[in-house]
């Protein structure tokens, strides 16, 4: 009884240790935004969730400005009553004027911060982020902060953006032979957008894919399951294959086509001592959605003529994506990666694969196959 006694005694004791922490005392930072300052500071913005009934919002944003950002946060404790803490970070953003000066140095003290997760969302932003962060709230989001996570999250569960989650960014910066990549965020009629996909060399930022051509850079990246792509043909490509009656005349404007429910295979094949002349091979299933030209799809050949035009067209923009990557020495496909990962003499450094990038000659084979293509199948 005595020891029973003493055993409750005890766990009294121990529970009166602990030191508590009311729900409605803190402010649960949600994201973080970073921008450049005068004198080489950063200027920190925060957006605050907060659990009080009594408060007119559930949300708050401060700033501050100082050296490092866990400096930036003790100033921004000044600036609320609740106290801060990051146990819900979910979006981190980082001006592009910051961006280009590095951002290790910021993630570094984050990936080692136990309290902030790991799948939080990065990016960049072509806008002070503190703008972004301070605008109105968005659609049904309680804030900005969390409209921007959203919309990330979005974008790369319908594979419009690949992933950016932390831990990616952590990877791919230590990796050799591949470069992260970051959505770009811009302002739009006072809304948040993405407005393409920033380029890193290493951790910094140095040049933007256009909104246009980051579904080529994901083609080449992974394997798509349920994608969408856009593409222009020649006007002639198909001309063989109008039909003669037509509400619109084969002549008027452009040929565009939609692919939409779009699945890849992808191979990247790479030759011994030889890094920079990978082949890269892509088999591609998709429904046609639409078609600015009125061809007779009811013709077979029409429909292989089509997808071989397509194949072609795909080719192409992956030829002018990667001159792009070689123009400014970023290799966020991983070609690199992909040999050493195949070869294991004569393996690629981080030095000797940066002089070699711009000296990339790939080679692409593209085979289309339209599953659906309209009533007319």
């Amino acid at each position: 009884m005595k020891k029973i006694f003493l055993v409750l005694l005890l766990l009294l004791v121990c529970n009166g240790c602990v030191p508590k922490s009311y729900i409605e005392q803190l402010g649960i930072i949600t994201a973080i935004g970073y921008d450049q300052a005068e004198e080489d500071q950063v200027k920190g913005t925060m957006v605050i969730f907060q659990f009080d009934p009594t408060a007119t919002a559930s949300s708050q944003v401060v700033s501050a400005v100082a050296d490092t950002s866990k400096g930036i946060r003790f100033r921004a404790n000044r600036q609320t009553s609740h106290r801060l803490v990051s146990g819900q970070v979910r979006l981190l953003l980082f001006e592009n004027k910051l961006a280009e000066k590095g951002v290790m140095r910021y993630m570094d003290t984050l990936s080692r911060d136990a309290k902030i997760t790991d799948m939080g969302f990065l990016s960049v932003s072509d806008v002070p982020t503190e703008k972004l962060l301070k605008s109105g709230i968005s659609e049904d989001a309680p804030n900005t902060g969390n409209y921007i996570q959203r919309l990330i999250e979005k974008s790369i569960h319908q594979e419009m953006i690949p992933n950016v989650e932390l831990t990616s960014f952590i990877h791919h910066y230590y990796d050799v032979g591949i470069d992260p990549v970051l959505p770009l965020l811009s302002t739009q009629e006072e809304k948040t957008m993405i407005k393409g996909l920033a380029l890193f060399q290493n951790d910094r930022f140095v040049q933007t894919l256009s909104e246009e051509d980051i579904i080529f850079l994901l083609l080449l990246k992974k394997d798509l399951k349920d994608a969408e792509l856009q593409l222009q043909l020649p006007n002639e490509a198909l001309q063989n294959y109008y039909k003669k009656r037509s509400i619109n005349p084969a002549t008027d404007g452009e040929l565009h086509v939609s692919l939409n429910e779009v699945e890849t295979d992808l191979s990247i094949q790479t030759k011994k001592n030889d890094p920079v002349s990978p082949s890269v091979h892509l088999k591609m299933e998709a429904r046609l959605l639409e078609i600015t030209k009125d061809i007779d799809l009811k013709q077979r050949k029409a429909i292989r003529k089509l997808e071989d035009e397509i194949a072609k067209g795909i080719e192409e923009r992956l030829s002018l994506v990667v001159n792009q990557l070689k123009e400014e020495k970023v290799d966020p496909v991983g070609f690199g990666k992909e040999y050493n990962e195949k070869h294991r003499t004569n393996r690629i450094t981080e030095e000797s694969w940066r002089d070699q990038i711009s000296q990339l000659d790939v080679s692409f084979d593209v085979e289309v196959k339209l599953l659906r293509y309209g009533i007319s199948e």
